[in-house]
């Protein structure tokens, strides 16, 4: 191929690459393209004090001037030129551009631009040092001046800015209320922020937000915790209603003329007048020349004190006094009730020492008259294995509390049932049986806890043993000493020598532990069984 072949089919792939970044300046032979940074992580710009981050630089400038000789013997002519690269910079890229290796009868432009793309730093763009050799290359266009750094680096914040809100625009974003999905430019994006939401959200929160009395800086961003104000010209967008937002205007205005402490309000027009800082009460309104007290807003007066606070001074004064002599009345009342309550304290005091007298002397009669039962009762006793006295005293504990409960037993199967509720239709779920739930009259007191009311471990089986022994109920004997009262158990125990344990009814909790304790009767068993409730069956 000749070098115009060549020429010309480099220039078909540039312009299919860059397209409308491509463009010839005078005739076929030179051409300028405009190519943009493909920055893979964003980096940091600095300007004095000041540092910003850069996602976007605008394009950088290549121009080409072909010669007969290219490709053939050597490279084409170039001007490389970016006003926010130093003169040095775009020097030092063209030193690079020169020493990049040349290979005889290949096209070169495409790798010029990706050799410029990867020389990209932020140590190039805003460099404010002088080096200390100038080249003064005329292919090194556009540099920039020290003197123009501030707004150079104001244009390339402002152009990133519009390339991200570009980007922004032609995406799908989610909404941040809704989480609808709706495409980029249908969003609003606030400024101070960065959130976005879609037209709806937004002019639903602030009217929402506008009833609510919340106007000007404290219209701040719907985001969960964050303290960003909306901008005014957001608001305006977002509720596209002229009247609501000159209302917005309006109230934003007055709340603010209210935070100031040298502006009130004109009771006639309804204008705000600013009033001085001195003694002086007198205030005059600019648009109705009204004279009135910034104090009382009534018309002006020369007295130091307004009427109305010289009537509210009188006011509190007689409220004062009214309060002093409520006070006084309340003191006497309550000096009155202490004494007639100190006197009740007393009657009750000795009413209530004649009542526990009394009681005393009931509760000795009722023991008195228990005693004499007990002696007058027929006289029985049980003789138990020792090794078997803790689990009969835990039956009759056991019993005991299911007398307190709520129970009652099954008619057919004599199994405890328990009623926390409902009606009185009952179902025994061990036998399947239905009943009708009898009233009682109340659950029995426990017989043997109430006997051992001084114990501070009334329901334990050794409470009970401490009962017995005190009471000498009980006692240690011997097998041979026991009468049997079935031939076959004499013969059964013949050979045995254990501890038995006789508990008669000679005592309160002894007659209690007899009168439910039932020896099985038949001769193979011989069992204690332990009688809960009035229930007969065992």
């Amino acid at each position: 191929m000749t070098n115009l072949e060549k020429q010309a089919d480099e220039i078909l792939a540039l312009q299919s690459i860059f397209e409308t970044k491509f463009r010839f300046l005078h005739d076929n032979n030179q051409y300028e393209i405009l190519f943009d940074f493909d920055l893979l992580q964003p980096f940091v710009i600095k300007y004095n004090n000041k540092r910003s981050i850069i996602d976007y630089l605008p394009p950088f400038t290549l121009i080409i001037q072909y010669d007969d000789e290219y490709p053939s013997s050597h490279p084409p002519s170039f001007i490389l030129s970016c006003f926010y690269f130093s003169k040095s910079s775009l020097e030092n890229l063209c030193q690079k551009l020169d020493n990049y290796p040349f290979i005889n009868g290949e096209v070169c432009v495409y790798d010029w631009i990706e050799l410029i793309k990867n020389q990209i730093s932020n140590e190039l763009i805003l460099h404010t040092k002088l080096d200390d050799e100038q080249i003064n290359d005329p292919r090194a266009l556009n540099g920039y001046l020290n003197e123009n750094i501030n707004q150079i680096y104001q244009y390339l914040i402002n152009y990133n800015n519009e390339q991200k809100e570009k980007q922004f625009r032609n995406q799908l974003q989610t909404c941040l209320i809704c989480t609808d999905i709706i495409s980029g430019i249908d969003c609003i994006r606030l400024y101070r922020c960065g959130h976005f939401y879609c037209q709806s959200c937004l002019n639903n929160y602030v009217k929402i937000t506008f009833d609510n009395g919340r106007f000007g800086e404290k219209l701040l961003c719907p985001q969960n915790q964050c303290q960003k104000a909306l901008l005014p010209n957001e608001i305006k967008l977002i509720i596209q209603d002229d009247q609501l937002y000159q209302r917005y205007e309006r109230l934003t205005l007055q709340h603010a003329l209210e935070l100031m402490n040298d502006i009130i309000w004109c009771p006639r027009c309804q204008s705000a007048v600013l009033i001085g800082s001195g003694d002086d009460n007198l205030a005059i309104c600019d648009q109705c020349r009204y004279t009135f007290c910034k104090k009382c807003k009534e018309i002006y007066h020369f007295q130091v004190m307004c009427p109305k606070d010289y009537l509210i001074e009188q006011l509190k004064l007689q409220e004062q006094k009214a309060r002093e002599r409520i006070s006084k009345q309340r003191e006497e009342e309550s000096e009155r009730n202490r004494k007639v309550q100190e006197k009740d304290e007393k009657r009750l005091a000795k009413e209530q020492e004649k009542a526990l007298a009394e009681l005393a002397r009931i509760e000795k009669q009722k023991a008195t008259l228990a005693e004499r039962n007990l002696v007058k009762q027929h006289y029985r006793e049980i003789a138990i294995d020792l090794s078997d006295e803790d689990i009969l005293l835990e039956k009759i504990l056991n019993a005991e509390r299911m007398e307190v409960l709520n129970t009652q037993p099954c008619p057919n199967c004599h199994a405890r049932i328990e009623k926390n509720g409902g009606c009185s239709h009952m179902h025994c779920s061990r036998c399947d049986y239905h009943f009708t739930w009898s009233s009682p009259e109340g659950p029995r007191p426990p017989e043997i806890t109430s006997l051992l009311y001084h114990s501070s471990n009334a329901m334990s089986v050794q409470s009970i043993k401490e009962e017995l022994n005190k009471k000498s109920d009980t006692a240690k004997v011997s097998e041979q000493n026991i009468e049997k009262t079935d031939s076959d158990q004499l013969a059964e125990d013949e050979n045995k020598q254990d501890t038995k344990i006789l508990i008669n009814n000679r005592s309160f909790v002894g007659s209690a532990i007899v009168k439910r304790v039932k020896r099985c009767p038949n001769n193979s068993c011989n069992k204690f069984n332990v009688k809960i409730g009035d229930d007969n069956w065992i």
